[in-house]
């Protein structure tokens, strides 16, 4: 009984320095409004507290993991070693990141004047610069020499306020007997895991719900953003992205090597680069006049299982299969996603390389050269302006800087709009399309790409869809065996709906105004919808790809068509191109797809989709890893083979 006594005072220490953390981020989360206050000019009041909402629940994990590592070294040896010094040892923790978390604060201020942001980056590449001329400018341009000492002393006064938490008294467990013992054991056992679950999670109790510093940045405005994240989710996404960057600086690949994955994909391996060993030529464009308006709708989530004939019923993808009956369409039975994520789906089209496990928003070289094969310089090529339109927000994966330096010529994002409502990822889906529809009706003499990437189909999932007009009651009546019927299930099914509403009403107003106007409806991926029996792996995985527009005939794909989203640009190519344009593509298009397609983790083949794995045939596996290979060294070394 002594033994749990002693553990049940040291639980409460431990939380004690958890909930002090949580206040201390807080208030220095406040502090730093106060001190760039002028940027919430423009910012409405709910803005403000959203940012101190998601911050506090994002600096539940930054606690959780202080009182975490304070827990591994006082509380559990205590348990062992009744004589372990567990309160020195204690406040020696706590001083310590009291100490570090009010000089990160003090020193976020002049880094945030400079950078615009908090600690990102950056911070890696200082640490190759000149340390000297660092200094220099720290202690004549932002104040070291007093900042340095009033964080110190400032950390001194908020450590002696933690001494003083630790020393008010603690409750003593009333355990008086065995059988209550055992009673408090089984309640701290199962107390403790649900606690760790919530923190971990941020407030939640699973992924779809939780807070991260990747899903950190949800509103409007780019401080308040920054502000969500304390320092130590800060230094963790520094961590993060170095992390990444590291693992693609170890990419082993010889030239030779190199060559012969050209080859296995029907490359020239002879040639000085590989863009020049992916040439291909478009001999006669599929239409006989370039429409002036060329459209990529990437939906997000936009699966193609709600388009199957199981499904049609419930009427969620009406307007995508009114596009897929017209005479004026073709589609693919099935099309691969880039990969399992929003991102490798924008890099997929940005570069036109494979999902080989890289980050190429975050890489140097998508800064320094434009990639050849990449849908913008396809697009360029054939005469058109290429525009880049995202519902969220543009410090999202630096996306916005990323496409502009990818052969897009303009890009808007959210922040760019006037609109209310939306979600933490982004404007809605129906204010998203009207800027397009916007800028195309400005714009009635100038030959635009455009690729609108949606956020409305993701949790959370927070359109009225009923008020939208979304009949709950025709999908209750047609809802399948493999679907549940609890309004969770229901309400994510509504998005699904609205995403295929606003994209449909954007399709109809836009063919009015631009009627030569091309489109493609794809998704991102698929695989985020939850079934409650199994399904098969075209149900689970597959994405639509629907080509739409004057000119656009049946028979230019079969039936059974199955491919990739590596293929669409260079299926654009042999539709829009000028007759004889060249253009770099490491797989052929959708017209003469005549071997298997894959992605990061998947083949497909005649309608169906096989598990990538060490049962794939030789052939397809090679083909697979080839390009994969190719990917890594276009992106990680350069064009150059050599």
């Amino acid at each position: 009984m002594q033994r749990f006594q002693i553990f049940w005072h040291n639980l409460q220490q431990d939380l004690k320095i958890f909930l002090y953390f949580i206040i201390l981020f807080s208030a220095f989360r406040l502090a730093f409004l106060g001190i760039f206050h002028t940027y919430l000019a423009s910012c409405p009041w709910q803005d403000i507290f959203l940012c101190l909402w998601y911050g506090f629940r994002l600096s539940l994990k930054t606690a959780g993991m202080i009182a975490l590592i304070g827990f591994a070294f006082t509380t559990l040896p205590q348990l062992a070693l009744m004589k372990w010094p567990s309160e020195p040892i204690r406040k020696v923790w706590g001083t310590a990141a009291v100490l570090v978390f009010t000089i990160a604060f003090f020193a976020r201020i002049p880094y945030f004047e400079i950078f615009n942001s908090g600690f990102n980056i950056m911070l890696i590449n200082g640490a190759h610069d000149d340390w000297g001329a660092i200094v220099d400018t720290a202690v004549n341009e932002y104040g070291l020499l007093w900042r340095l000492p009033l964080a110190i002393l400032t950390a001194g006064v908020l450590a002696w306020l933690l001494f003083k938490l630790l020393k008010l008294k603690t409750r003593p467990a009333q355990i008086a007997g065995r059988k209550k013992l055992w009673i408090a054991v089984a309640r701290v056992v199962i107390v403790l895991p649900i606690f760790f679950v919530f923190v971990r999670f941020g407030g939640a109790f699973d992924f779809a719900h939780s807070i991260n510093w990747e899903s950190a940045e949800r509103l409007k405005s780019a401080f308040l953003n920054e502000n969500i994240l304390d320092d130590g989710q800060a230094f963790y996404r520094v961590y993060q992205i170095y992390k990444e960057q590291k693992k693609l600086t170890n990419v082993n690949i010889s030239p030779e090597e190199i060559r012969k994955d050209i080859a296995v994909l029907g490359g020239n391996p002879q040639a000085a680069t590989i863009e020049e060993a992916f040439k291909r030529q478009v001999s006669v464009p599929k239409l006989a006049q370039q429409p002036d308006n060329v459209i990529v709708i990437l939906g997000e989530s936009y699966a193609l299982w709600p388009m199957l004939p199981k499904y049609q019923a419930m009427g969620m993808t009406d307007e995508a299969l009114r596009m897929s009956n017209s005479d004026n369409s073709c589609q693919t039975s099935l099309m691969l996603a880039h990969g399992s994520g929003t991102m490798p789906a924008v890099n997929g089209f940005v570069t036109g390389l494979a999902e080989a496990g890289l980050t190429e928003e975050t890489v140097p070289e998508s800064y320094k050269t434009k990639y050849g094969t990449g849908i913008g310089k396809i697009m360029k090529d054939a005469g058109y302006t290429t525009v880049f339109w995202y519902g969220g927000m543009p410090s999202w994966r630096n996306i916005k800087n990323y496409v502009l330096a990818q052969n897009f010529d303009e890009c808007y994002c959210a922040s760019d709009f006037n609109y209310e409502g939306g979600n933490a990822w982004g404007c809605s889906d129906k204010t998203l399309f009207s800027r397009v529809y916007d800028y195309i009706d400005s714009h009635p003499k100038q030959k635009t790409f455009h690729i609108i990437l949606t956020t409305s189909n993701h949790p959370p999932y927070t359109i009225d869809v009923a008020a939208e007009g979304f009949d709950k009651n025709k999908v209750l009546q047609n809802l399948p065996d493999d679907i549940s019927s609890d309004s969770e299930t229901i309400n994510e099914l509504g998005h699904i709906w609205y995403a295929d509403m606003a994209m449909g009403s954007f399709v109809r107003q836009t063919e009015k105004l631009r009627p030569d106007t091309l489109f493609v409806v794809t998704g991102d991926h698929a695989e985020r919808f939850t079934f409650s029996e199994d399904v098969d792996d075209k149900t689970y995985s597959a994405i639509p790809c629907i080509i739409y527009g004057q000119g656009v005939q049946k028979n230019w794909l079969p039936e059974n068509a199955t491919g990739c989203a590596m293929q669409i640009a260079p299926t654009l190519a042999e539709i829009i191109g000028k007759p004889d344009m060249q253009y770099s593509s490491i797989l052929p298009g959708l017209f003469v797809n005549d071997k298997p397609v894959f992605n990061h983790c998947f083949y497909a083949w005649d309608d169906k989709i096989f598990d990538l794995n060490s049962k794939t045939p030789d052939d397809i596996k090679d083909r697979a890893d080839a390009a994969k290979k190719i990917t890594a060294w276009r992106v990680v070394r350069s064009n150059k083979i050599e």
